[in-house]
């Protein structure tokens, strides 16, 4: 156990003011403290938790918000399947392990493959549970924190929600600096442009993202 703490610590130290935020946000925005708890047991996505609070804030419809999310989180799609081989070998516990593979539970997975492949089957599938398990409980407890602190701290939260703004604006930089190619950086500043001035707010990030997956399916030659 001790070990997997130290394996975690730096997503620990990475989710507890994160889901500060997200809690301090969700409050703010008149969630509930069981919101709060079901969206991080049950949604679990970071950016997508951001997102579900200023959508439902905006008053988005169902649809809006699923496709939304859909579209966030479809890099979890290629996560899993890169994992693949690891998840056979997992017995029932593989579908809560499928669910809760963030950005970092894969970073830690994927740097420590040599060490599960030569585990037998309990123990690979006890520690991938383990590490997904851990990372999950982080995120929770740094949300109702966030929450909690809200409620009990009387001072001014506005301008909170800009935590969205800064989590993406440091999302693309590390992002751009992985695939420094110019094309697509100036295709989503005109995206994001002209959603600014001619798409409805609610709407907004819903025809980025579409717009964004059509070029780059549409003309990735070009890019």
């Amino acid at each position: 156990m001790k070990k997997l703490l130290v394996i975690t610590l730096p997503v620990l130290m990475g989710y507890i003011p994160l889901g500060m935020a997200f809690g301090i946000l969700a409050s703010s925005a008149g969630f509930s403290f069981y919101e709060v708890l079901l969206s991080s047991v049950i949604v679990y996505a970071g950016a997508g938790q951001f997102i579900l609070v200023a959508l439902i804030s905006a008053g988005a419809g169902f649809l809006e918000v699923a496709l939304t999310s859909f579209l966030v989180n479809f890099r979890h799609f290629f996560y899993t399947l890169s994992l693949l081989e690891e998840f056979k070998k997992m017995n029932f516990l593989k579908h809560y392990a499928i669910f809760a593979l963030t950005d970092e539970s894969f970073a830690i997975i994927s740097s420590k493959k040599r060490q599960i492949k030569n585990l037998k089957q309990k123990g690979h599938s006890q520690l991938i549970f383990a590490i997904c398990f851990l990372n999950h409980s982080y995120w929770i407890l740094g949300s109702l924190l966030g929450f909690l602190f809200q409620q009990n701290v009387k001072i001014d939260y506005s301008g909170i929600e800009f935590s969205l703004n800064a989590l993406f604006i440091v999302l693309a930089y590390e992002l751009y600096k992985q695939n420094p190619k110019f094309k697509i950086l100036l295709f989503a500043t005109l995206l994001s442009l002209i959603a600014l001035f001619y798409i409805d707010k609610a709407y907004m990030f819903a025809f980025c993202l579409s717009m964004g997956l059509a070029l780059l399916f549409l003309g990735k030659k070009y890019v």
